[in-house]
């Protein structure tokens, strides 16, 4: 056997050799995206089990569409070129 050679394989030409489990970095970096996995399947559990209606009934709905005409007929009247009186005030 070669006598140079050492039997502890943390020990590699004087310095001190850690296996790869053992240091924190690889952890750190192996971490951040399996939190970020995590994360993205609680948001979806959230955006599943507690789900936004924006209409619950028929008659809500046209009610919504009742209020909303009178706002579409003004805007599909106005030119392209045209502004709302409310628009192009903003001073910079």
């Amino acid at each position: 056997m070669n006598s140079d050679k050492s039997e502890n394989p943390t020990h590699v030409n004087g310095l001190d050799v850690r296996p790869w489990y053992k240091e924190p970095w690889p952890w750190v970096i192996i971490a951040i995206p399996l939190l970020t996995i995590i994360a993205s399947g609680f948001t979806f559990y959230l955006a599943v089990s507690h789900p936004d209606y924006l209409v619950v009934e028929e008659e809500e709905y046209n009610a919504i569409v009742e209020e909303l005409r009178p706002s579409l007929a003004t805007r599909s009247e106005q030119k392209p070129g045209d502004q709302d009186p409310g628009e192009g005030n903003e001073q910079h």
